[in-house]
């Protein structure tokens, strides 16, 4: 099993990996990140933060682990001056991977957590800001991918529409489950975006649903809408590239077959980074 498990995890893509430096605690940095994810032969991640733009960085590691694609990556938030065409356009020219919409600083992310107010995609008469739209602009333009970040389902559907006709062609529903209702996110898959599951909610300090509903989920939205990510980093959890042979082999062990997973952290992975 142990064999199996190796195989499936060699040249994999985690799309949602957090290290230091950050204003969060976290369990280890980006550097011992990628060594790990290096020593497992794995194909890639991206590198997120909430505060700032990982290119540079990334630039640095994959200078350093020829052979392991570490991708940059920009969260719309406040620190880079919310929905920021500017912050995109920097960072496409950096090699900017992924853009996110707003995270830790959207509106529909505080108000959960009874804070706020935060970021919005829409503006005062309900449709999608100028400022929005020209970040999907340069998303297009610039052949980068997009995910919804911490926004709502109904700004998501509507970003992703926005962007579909824009010509995105590489969209991210992040994490939509216990967030998005069955119904929106079908809507998200019929716009071309794939749908993120993390491991990190199957994990004690945050479970969301266990193993077996993340594998009944993405057998039932479709294996070719969907992707596995850890979402790790946080300073109580495994390494990243640890958290990705847990997936796996938890979900080995719940039945699903290596067809499949391979499926989930290697083919769609790699679609969306246009690695395939």
């Amino acid at each position: 099993m142990n064999t199996e498990i190796e195989e499936i995890l060699k040249g994999s893509y985690d799309l949602h990996v957090h290290a230091a430096p950050d204003t969060e605690e976290r369990r280890l940095d980006a550097l011992e990140a990628a060594r790990n994810a290096y020593e497992a032969e794995m194909g890639g991640f991206v590198l997120k933060s909430h505060e700032y733009p990982t290119a540079p960085l990334t630039y640095a590691l994959n200078r350093m682990y020829p052979g392991l694609k570490v991708y940059g990556a920009i969260a719309l938030n406040r620190s880079v001056g919310g929905v920021n065409p500017d912050a995109v356009e920097m960072a496409a020219g950096l090699g900017t991977k992924v853009v996110w919409m707003p995270t830790k600083t959207a509106d529909y992310w505080l108000k959960n957590q009874k804070r706020g107010p935060g970021l919005t995609v829409f503006n005062d008469s309900g449709e999608l800001t100028a400022e929005t739209l020209k970040v999907v602009d340069i998303v297009a333009k610039n052949d980068m991918v997009l995910a919804s970040g911490h926004i709502s389902p109904l700004e998501a559907i509507a970003v992703f529409e926005a962007a579909r006709a824009a010509g995105v062609t590489r969209m991210i529903a992040t994490h939509p489950a216990n967030v998005a209702t069955v119904e929106q996110q079908k809507e998200m898959i019929s716009l071309g975006a794939y749908l993120e599951y993390t491991f990190l909610a199957c994990m004690p300090v945050r479970q969301r649903y266990t193993v077996k509903e993340l594998m009944d989920a993405v057998r039932w939205l479709g294996l070719d809408n969907c992707i596995i990510t850890t979402d790790f980093g946080q300073w109580m959890n495994p390494p990243p590239a640890e958290g990705m042979r847990m997936a796996i082999a938890s979900l080995l062990n719940q039945a699903m077959s290596s067809e499949e997973l391979t499926k989930l952290v290697k083919t769609n992975p790699a679609k969306i980074l246009g690695e395939d």
